[in-house]
């Protein structure tokens, strides 16, 4: 039976579908503004390269002192996935307003940085915001989830990965089912509003034409274990340059100033190759020309610009990254360069945020419908060989975590052993 707290009202679909709707017109509208600035931030800093890739410093250090004297609270992904889980009280409206101004400052001075970690969060400060205030049991976690899918699909153009992203990537091991209807209706509202505003997808149709072999399934599954390992790779190499950089430079001040320094040379040295959003990386890849270092070090510096403290988000460089990699793999394997690009697009997004569902229909929705079954098949690889890491904070669902333990735990003594040898066993 049902727990008494979990039951579902009869009018809650239909107030949640209400609200889904309204939060979704909301976050598509401030998503198709930060998704504007972003791009004319980025177009402008590329044009000015060379002079403006100097100024890192200075937005480094802003934004390390902007989020020092008014990010008092939970700030971050983090703390918006753990104010999902009702782990936090609430998740500030203000951190909408740091993720804009950290997000253009770093993309108007070329920092090598994404936009989905800004908007998702954008989408989670107003969803969480609005449902504080509607009075029904977990209304602010679960309209919290609908903005974070809200500002995903806006930004994205794909209101089904988004949906999906949304209620999977929280929890491991579970969807958020009870935020299925509000996430629902607020994705393909925020989808609608940014259409309606002009605001579409970086897509491309990619026709296919391969029988099916056994050849054709070892190439793709060694395509998916490749894209697992990199996103395993960004998840360390996270890691690191947070350490070194927390090692090199205590103070968050002092930190993201000479952090900025530093990425600033070595971006001028690459030209400005690898400075944005790696869009322009992403249409090399597809075009077959891309080099087979890019995917490597546009990892690399993504995840340097996120450890040092400038704001922004890593699933578009994702994407840049698993398609270059899968266009260096392309002609290994004996595939198609824009097929095998695509496919390391979806999957490398997948491997680094340790989701299934969401990469496959993502590419789906991008690169047309004829690529679900080989977007299944490497999709699931990545999954299994990123080992259960994230570059989020994500936490295994608990009762699943209990489930297996006692199914794993002796019931009986196999061997004659001392007691102390089963723990989990009571004394009589």
């Amino acid at each position: 039976m049902q727990p008494k707290k979990d039951r579902i009202r009869p009018f809650e679909p239909a107030l949640y579908a209400l609200l889904g709707a309204l939060l979704g017109a909301a976050v598509g509208a401030v998503i198709v503004l930060f998704g504007r600035g972003v791009e004319f931030c980025a177009g402008y800093g590329a044009a000015h390269f060379s002079l403006y890739v100097w100024f890192l410093p200075v937005v480094g250090l802003l934004t390390a002192a902007m989020l020092r004297r008014w990010g008092q609270g939970p700030v971050g992904m983090a703390a918006a996935f753990r104010a999902s889980r009702g782990e936090e009280k609430n998740y500030p409206l203000r951190n909408a307003l740091f993720q804009f101004a950290g997000t253009w400052g770093a993309h108007l001075f070329c920092a090598s940085v994404g936009r989905e970690g800004a908007g998702v969060q954008i989408g989670a400060a107003i969803g969480g915001n609005i449902g504080a205030r509607v009075p029904l049991a977990g209304a602010d976690k679960i309209l919290l989830v609908a903005g974070m899918a809200a500002g995903f699909s806006a930004l994205f153009g794909t209101p089904v990965c988004a949906l999906f992203f949304a209620l999977e990537v929280t929890v491991v091991g579970t969807l958020r089912l009870r935020a299925l209807v509000a996430a629902a209706f607020a994705s393909f509202t925020a989808w609608a509003v940014a259409l309606l505003c002009g605001y579409g997808a970086h897509a491309a149709e990619v026709s296919v034409a391969l029988s099916w072999s056994v050849p054709l399934l070892l190439r793709l599954l060694v395509l998916g274990a490749a894209c697992g390992v990199a996103g395993l790779l960004f998840c360390l190499l996270r890691r690191a340059f947070a350490a070194f950089f927390r090692t090199a430079a205590p103070d968050p001040l002092a930190r993201a100033a000479l952090a900025g320094l530093l990425l600033a040379a070595l971006l001028y040295c690459t030209g400005g190759r690898y400075s944005g959003l790696g869009t322009n990386l992403i249409d090399l890849a597809l075009a077959g020309t891309a080099a087979p270092h890019d995917w490597l070090v546009k990892m690399a510096f993504t995840a340097a610009f996120l450890s040092a403290g400038f704001l922004g988000g890593e699933v578009t460089t994702f994407f840049a990254a698993g398609a270059c990699l899968g266009c260096a793999m392309s002609g290994l394997l004996g595939l198609p360069p824009a097929l095998a690009a695509c496919l390391g697009y979806a999957a490398v997004f997948g491997a680094a945020t340790n989701t299934l569902i969401a990469p496959v229909l993502l590419c789906v929705e991008l690169f047309g419908g004829g690529l679900l079954p080989y977007a299944a098949v490497v999709c699931v690889a990545a999954y299994l060989f990123n080992f259960g890491h994230s570059v989020y904070d994500q936490r295994v669902r608990e009762d699943i975590v209990r489930a297996a333990a006692a199914r794993l735990a002796p019931r009986k003594k196999l061997l004659p052993l001392p007691r102390p040898l089963y723990p989990d066993r009571p004394a009589r």
